[in-house]
């Protein structure tokens, strides 16, 4: 974690991996489209949070809410696209809810 923090992780480091995690909403960017490195299977894309305006049906108003967009790319060769769906809406669920982790 300390490497990452101060950038100093190689390719070499990260081999052997199947899955990525992009923060790039750390700079601001809402989304992205980020590309799977060489032998992974996927790249999950994190953008920044930001607060919208969402309608709540039971308070019949406008409440503030935050979102962030959140991109899954994956090799169509290890992963079908219900697969990644499936994998894509979990992560979802999980951090819409961080007790669930």
């Amino acid at each position: 974690v300390e490497l990452a923090r101060q950038r100093r992780i190689s390719p070499d480091m990260q081999a052997g991996g199947i899955a990525t995690v992009s923060n790039f909403g750390i700079f601001g960017m809402e989304w992205g489209t980020p590309i799977p490195l060489p032998d992974q299977t996927l790249l999950l894309g994190l953008g920044v949070g930001k607060k919208v305006p969402v309608w709540d049906e039971t308070r019949k108003e406008f409440v503030p809410k935050t979102e962030a967009q959140i991109t899954l790319s994956f090799d169509h060769r290890s992963i079908d696209g219900g697969g990644a769906s499936r994998l894509l809406k979990r992560v979802i669920e999980l951090l819409q809810d961080p007790t669930k982790l």
